[in-house]
């Protein structure tokens, strides 16, 4: 990017990251760590390297002709910085490189700090190598699975700070990175352009859509797209999310160079063709060849929510029968460039049927869902007008709430009973109204009997001190992700948790509303049993369920739709 930018006679673009600030605080700092950068591919690793090599008083020229390591010094110590790890496998100073780092991490080089880039499987890979020869390789080697596996970057015994890159929240990256590009300095390059002037410009126009803040419109939707997509462990690197918004700005459609420029920007406005930089499509990559944006997960992420495939009939409805007519004029002629310009005369044709290509239709219908998608307002799950409407996760807004709610102390009752309710269902089999307590349950012989669950144990939603037990939801998850919760008191100590993921969010309202989603149950379904049966081991350990009890309780599901526990005693033989 860096090369990139010299050769455009641009400045590079500077993304502000506060983590940038606080390494180079560590490596000043007279009690500093060592620090290993993990993340895939794109992350920013050896951006973050050359960042805080640049604020410790390195140069850029420096840095280019230093190769895969560079040596300096910060207050009277040692320096390494590891760009790539990877670049020293089986080289001949990789155990060069690797003592150093042992020793460092150990707290036996003090005056020698390391700064390393490297995926999770290369650095383990490189421990465990080593440690087959030196048992405190292989401890680290221990210690560093541990710190992945459970999402934690210190460890009390060791010199390191373990930074895993991928673990950055989602939505601030994509607001930092597209803040970078819009405000970036060269823009002003644009003063003077007729374009500019007369507002004309398809690029310009573009980065207006992103320059808009707020709740609505397309930065804030890509947004909530992004933290979707990452609640849903579908990772979007930094060099995907500068893809991504470069492209919404850049991309063009039906042209060689499938990118503007000036001259792009110029021919489209004399072409009458400024429809051809569609930013809305351009978000999805399908501005580029057939099938190309499939190679980018920049992109992919967003196709496999459904953009333009997912719909409802009242929006359908719209678009189709431009019914109701104020809504059709509010949501499609209310854009004359990417709406009403190019889909009116195609739904007219169809209409009276004198368009002989259907896919033309079909494709234009595709292309109008997308763009309602950015830039309507949200309503909320409960309206068929809302734009989550518009892809495969309906609920989708209403997780983003459920979030903000769990994280800002703000009311979450009406949700939370909602997915209470869908996981009775899911647990009983039944269609019950319960929102007040947690059933787990087992399926009996008869699965489709109303006395047909074997009750584990019922436990109240929501904080309680009169109870030994209670079920909760919190945003204490890995970035502030959800979780469903199972508390013990005295104490409030946690008994078990489960990550709860737009999928499985998704999953529990679509059941609380009575319908099963064929596509994804059995994942959530199967994800659910497993939740179960760790709360009940763990009841079980804690002594609060006795699994020799000489009864058990069925499920009863009564006539008004209430959950009710019957007893059964059970007689032994021989």
């Amino acid at each position: 990017m860096v090369k990139a930018a010299v050769e455009n006679h641009v400045k590079p673009l500077e993304v502000e990251s506060d983590l940038v600030g606080r390494l180079v605080d560590n490596f000043q700092s007279p009690h500093a760590l060592n620090v290993i950068l993990t993340g895939t591919a794109g992350d920013g690793k050896t951006w973050h390297c050359r960042q805080i090599f640049q604020k410790l008083g390195g140069s850029l020229a420096e840095w280019d002709r230093s190769g895969p390591l560079i040596e300096t010094t910060v207050g009277g110590r040692k320096f390494i910085i590891v760009k790539d790890l990877s670049e020293f496998y089986e080289h001949p100073r990789q155990k060069e490189i690797l003592d150093g780092l042992l020793n460092a991490t150990m707290g036996r080089s003090p005056d020698t700090l390391y700064l390393v880039a490297a995926n999770d499987g290369q650095l383990l890979r490189f421990w465990r190598g080593y440690g087959a020869a030196n048992p405190e390789a292989k401890d680290i080697e221990r210690r560093t699975s541990v710190l992945l596996k459970e999402d934690r970057d210190r460890d009390e015994e060791l010199s390191l700070w373990l930074l895993n890159l991928s673990r950055q929240p989602h939505d601030a990256l994509f607001n930092q990175v597209v803040k970078a590009v819009i405000e970036h300095p060269d823009w002003a390059q644009c003063e003077g352009c007729i374009l500019q002037e007369k507002g004309n410009c398809a690029i310009l126009r573009n980065r207006a859509l992103l320059e808009t803040g707020g709740d609505n419109g397309m930065r804030a939707r890509l947004r909530e797209l992004i933290t979707i997509a990452s609640h849903n462990d579908m990772h979007l690197p930094m060099r995907h999310v500068i893809l991504l918004t470069v492209n919404v700005i850049l991309g063009v459609s039906g042209k060689k160079a499938r990118m503007m420029n000036c001259d792009t920007a110029h021919a489209l406005h004399a072409n009458d063709e400024g429809a051809l930089a569609n930013p809305f499509d351009n978000a999805l990559g399908l501005n580029l060849p057939a099938g190309e944006n499939r190679q980018y997960r920049a992109f992919t992420v967003f196709e496999n929510i459904g953009l333009g495939r997912e719909t409802n009939n009242a929006i359908d409805g719209v678009l189709v029968e431009a019914q109701p007519e104020d809504e059709y004029d509010r949501l499609v002629k209310a854009d004359p460039l990417y709406g009403d310009g190019q889909f009116s005369h195609l739904r007219y044709r169809y209409q009276r049927g004198t368009l002989e290509d259907f896919s033309l239709f079909r494709t234009a219908v595709e292309a109008q869902r997308r763009r309602l998608f950015f830039s309507m307002k949200r309503n909320g799950s409960d309206s068929e007008m809302d734009p989550w409407k518009l892809t495969v996760f309906t609920f989708g807004g209403d997780y983003l709430d459920f979030i903000k709610a769990l994280s800002t102390g703000g009311n979450y009752q009406k949700t939370r009973n909602r997915l209470v309710n869908g996981l009775n269902r899911s647990y009983t089999g039944t269609m019950c109204d319960d929102g007040q307590q947690v059933w787990f349950a087992a399926p009996a012989a008869n699965t489709q009997s109303r006395v047909g669950r074997v009750l584990d144990i019922n436990l109240d939603v929501g904080p309680s001190k009169k109870h030994l037990m209670y079920f909760d939801f919190d945003a204490k998850g890995p970035h502030g992700r959800p979780r469903m919760v199972v508390h013990q008191n005295p104490g409030d100590v946690e008994i078990e948790e489960n990550c709860l993921s737009p999928l499985l969010f998704e999953y529990l309202m679509r059941v609380q509303n009575g319908s099963l989603p064929g596509s994804f149950s059995r994942q959530c379904f199967e994800e659910l049993r497993h939740f179960r049966l760790r709360v009940i081991a763990a009841l079980t350990r804690e002594g609060i369920i006795d699994p020799d009890a000489d009864h058990l309780q069925l499920i009863r599901l009564g006539n008004d739709g209430v959950l009710r526990a019957e007893a059964i005693e059970v007689i032994g033989g021989n």
